[in-house]
């Protein structure tokens, strides 16, 4: 379990994941890039069909690069992540007395022992270095039937811990299992074709002090729109192609590879390699791990 490493600045990582003996939950929102969602709604993973209820006075988004759902108060400071790593509970144990860093400086180190909260519920208070203020943490972890353990973390003022960590517990508590959305298996009849059909599927990233974001919709009638800006904080359109692109597109393979080809409208063709990867349920087009989410613009 790689939680310390996968604290990205003084962003917490975030992917939902089922409580031990996963409860169903009703279809909630799709997590997509781009959204804010807010306290009280419930939102899932359409790949995994994890879900989790934000909790009142928090709103939460996806990070840049897909990697994270992020969490903060709506008033205030503070921060919560959710991530899930496949572990035993002897190595999410092991986690929980090691110094976590964040980032920028900014160290979590285990101030007591760990403490049982539930079957599979584990906590660890934790002192903060490197932060302006004067700021404490707790790290919760829950074991799923899955294999997974999955990392809360919550970053806060001293003076606002206390009812953070009760929002931390409900966030907890709240996760559930939905009917995910099917993924391409190694079954020679599963192609990427069909499961591709109708999909919409992003990558957003940054450097320099500037995000960039590809989006593309592959619509079920064969044609395609692809949106590709960067610049700045409030956008503009850069790369090898503008936006509202588009043309007809195919695929072809079937399991764990694929290629995707795009016919552009102005009479070029672009093949990107597909893959997926079945034990993080990621997909990667050209080695760059992509998010699918809900095609909201063509079916």
């Amino acid at each position: 379990m790689r939680l310390r490493h996968r604290l990205i600045g003084c962003a917490v990582t975030v992917l939902v994941a089922a409580a031990s003996g996963g409860t169903s939950v009703p279809v909630g929102a799709q997590i997509v890039p781009g959204q804010v969602y807010t306290g009280g709604q419930l939102v899932q993973d359409p790949t995994s069909g994890l879900a989790v209820t934000v909790p009142v006075g928090w709103r939460g988004a996806l990070a840049p690069d897909g990697s994270a759902f992020l969490l903060e108060p709506e008033a205030g400071q503070g921060l919560i992540v959710i991530r899930a790593e496949p572990a035993t509970e002897a190595e999410a144990r092991a986690v929980l007395t090691q110094p976590v860093p964040l980032g920028n400086g900014v160290v979590i180190t285990p101030s007591g022992e760990i403490e049982e909260i539930g079957r599979g519920h584990m906590t660890t208070a934790y002192t903060v270095s490197g932060t302006p203020g004067d700021f404490v943490s707790t790290v919760d972890v829950r074991m799923t039937d899955t294999g997974l353990g999955v990392g809360f973390v919550l970053l806060s003022p001293a003076g606002a811990h206390a009812d953070q960590l009760q929002d931390l517990r409900a966030l907890a508590l709240s996760l559930g299992v939905t009917e995910p959305t099917p993924t391409p298996t190694t079954g020679g009849n599963d192609e990427w074709e069909p499961w591709l059909r109708g999909a919409y599927l992003a990558r957003f990233y940054s450097g320099s002090g500037y995000t960039e974001s590809t989006e593309l919709w592959l619509c079920s009638d064969g044609s395609f729109y692809m949106d590709d800006q960067s610049g700045g904080y409030g956008g503009g359109a850069s790369g090898a192609f503008q936006t509202t692109n588009g043309g007809r597109w195919s695929a072809t393979g079937s399991g764990a590879t694929g290629t995707l080809i795009l016919n552009w409208s102005n009479g070029q063709q672009s093949t990107w390699d597909l893959e997926f990867d079945y034990e993080q349920r990621r997909t990667y087009v050209n080695g760059n791990r992509w998010l699918r989410g809900e095609n909201e613009r063509c079916g």
